[in-house]
C-alpha cells in the first residue's frame, strides 16, 4: 500500500478542522467586530461584511464543505482498515477516526477560531466567497428546502436587535473586563433616561425654597442663602402662578445697586415643562439653550417641582456633590441582618440593579416611596409592616405625609 491513501486522509481531515475552524470564526464575531473589520480592514473586511449579511449562504457553504470532508474521511478509513486488516476492524477503526475528528477537526479548531475570531475570518473571506459559488446551485437547493422548514415550524419572524440584547452583550463585555462597571451603568442610564419623565428625578415643590415675588432683594437672598440652593422659583401669591427663576447671582447684583428692589424685577422667565416630559427632551434643550432650571407643572399648572441640569446629568452620571450640599445617605444599604434600608425616593431602577427585583408597579410610580403608597391605598405610620410577593417592608420613618426611609427584607423562596 502506498502513502497516497494516507496524504489523502490526512488532508480531508485538514480540511473538515478548517470548515469548524471558520465557521466558529464567522458566527463568534460581534454585528460591532464586524462593522470595524468592514471600515479599516480594506476589502477583506468588506467581504467579512458580505458573507456575514448572508448567514444563510455562508454557514450552508461551511457546512457542506465540512460534511464532504468528514465523509471522505470515514469512506477512505474505512477502505483502508478493510485492505489492510479485514472487516473485522472496522468498528474500531470508526470509533479511532471518530474520537481524532472530534478532537483535532471540531474542539482545537473550533477554540483556536474564538481566540482568533477576526484574523481566522479575514484571512479565509476570499476561500469561503469562491467556495460558495462553485457550490452555489447545492446551496441554492438546499437553502429553499430549509427556509421550507423554518417556515413551517417556526414561522417567517426575522431576529431583531433589542435593547434587552444590547444590555445583556454591555453586562457581558463588563465580566470579561472590556468595559469597567461604571461604563456600562452609564450606558444603561443612557438608555433609561427615555423613558423617565422628569417628574421622576425632580426636587418636590416640599422641598423647594421658593420666594415672593413682591419681596425685597436683601430678603430674598438671606431666604435663599439659608435655603443651601442656588436657585429658586419665583410665586406671585401661591404656587399655582410661577412668575419667574431667580439664582444667587442675580439676586447680589441687585443687592448691591438697590436692595430694595422687589424680587420680580431681577427673576427672569421661567422655563415650564410638564411633568411628563421624557428626560432625554429636556436634556437636549438643556444642551442647545441657556437653561439652568426648568420649572415642572402639574397636571393642573401648578408648581409641582424643580429640575436641574444636575438633575438630568445625576442620571446617567450618578450623584454629583458639591460643596453647598449637605451629605446624602445611599438609597440602598445592607442592614447587615439580611435586609436593606432604603429612602423612599430611592428609585425602582435603583431597586432592580441593587437587589434584583421586579415590581410591578403604576407607570406614574417612581419611587419606592411611591410604590407602596400605591400597595396601601393610604398614608403608612411610622412602624407598619406590609407584606408582598417579594419580602416584607417595615416603614422607620414617615415625614410630612411621605415615606422617608423603610427596611426591606426580601422573601426567602424569591427567585
Amino acid at each position: 500500500m502506498t502513502l497516497l491513501p494516507v496524504v489523502f486522509l490526512v488532508a480531508l481531515l485538514a480540511l473538515s478542522g478548517f470548515f469548524s475552524s471558520v465557521e466558529t470564526a464567522f458566527t463568534a464575531l460581534s454585528a460591532g467586530q464586524v462593522s470595524h473589520l468592514a471600515e479599516n480592514r480594506g476589502k477583506r473586511g468588506r467581504l467579512v461584511k458580505k458573507l456575514n449579511d448572508r448567514p444563510d449562504i455562508l454557514l450552508t457553504t461551511l457546512l457542506i464543505g465540512n460534511n464532504l470532508a468528514n465523509l471522505g474521511a470515514s469512506a477512505l478509513t474505512t477502505t483502508m482498515t478493510i485492505r489492510l486488516f479485514g472487516n473485522l476492524y472496522v468498528a474500531a477503526s470508526t470509533g479511532i477516526l471518530t474520537l481524532v475528528v472530534l478532537v483535532f477537526c471540531e474542539v482545537s479548531p473550533k477554540q483556536f477560531a474564538l481566540v482568533r475570531a477576526e484574523e481566522l475570518a479575514l484571512s479565509s473571506a476570499r476561500t469561503v466567497r469562491i467556495l460558495s459559488w462553485v457550490l452555489r446551485p447545492v446551496i441554492g437547493a438546499i437553502s429553499v428546502i430549509s427556509r421550507t422548514i423554518t417556515r413551517i415550524f417556526a414561522g417567517s419572524t426575522e431576529p431583531q436587535m433589542t435593547l434587552e440584547s444590547v444590555l445583556h452583550h454591555v453586562k457581558a463585555a463588563e465580566g470579561q473586563g472590556i468595559v469597567e462597571s461604571f461604563e456600562e451603568q452609564m450606558v444603561r442610564n443612557v438608555f433609561r433616561i427615555n423613558d423617565t419623565p422628569v417628574e421622576a428625578i425632580m426636587t418636590h415643590r416640599t422641598d423647594l425654597c421658593t420666594l415672593d415675588e413682591n419681596s425685597r432683594v436683601d430678603e430674598a437672598l438671606n431666604q435663599l442663602l439659608d435655603s443651601g440652593h442656588s436657585r429658586a422659583p419665583v410665586l406671585r401669591g401661591d404656587a399655582e402662578h410661577v412668575s419667574g427663576v431667580v439664582n444667587l447671582g442675580e439676586l447680589a447684583r441687585a443687592l448691591r445697586d438697590a436692595p430694595e428692589t422687589p424680587v420680580k424685577k431681577v427673576a427672569a422667565a421661567p422655563v415650564l415643562v410638564p411633568g411628563t416630559l421624557k428626560a432625554h427632551e429636556l436634556f437636549f434643550r438643556l444642551k442647545t439653550e441657556p437653561i439652568h432650571m426648568a420649572v415642572v407643572l402639574d397636571e393642573y399648572g401648578g408648581l409641582d417641582g424643580v429640575v436641574t441640569r444636575e438633575d438630568v446629568m445625576e442620571e446617567i452620571f450618578g450623584d454629583l456633590y458639591d460643596e453647598r450640599e449637605p451629605d446624602v445617605e445611599d438609597p440602598i444599604v445592607s442592614d447587615g441582618q439580611g435586609g436593606w434600608i432604603m429612602q423612599g425616593d430611592a428609585d425602582f431602577y435603583d431597586v432592580v440593579d441593587v437587589l434584583g427585583l421586579r415590581l410591578e408597579h403604576d407607570s406614574r410610580t417612581h419611587t419606592v416611596g411611591g410604590y407602596l403608597f400605591e400597595k396601601l391605598e393610604h398614608i403608612p405610620e411610622t412602624g407598619t409592616t406590609i407584606s408582598l410577593p417579594e419580602g416584607i417592608y417595615t416603614i422607620l420613618a414617615v415625614e410630612k405625609q411621605r415615606i422617608v426611609s423603610v427596611r426591606f427584607v426580601p422573601s426567602t423562596d424569591m427567585d
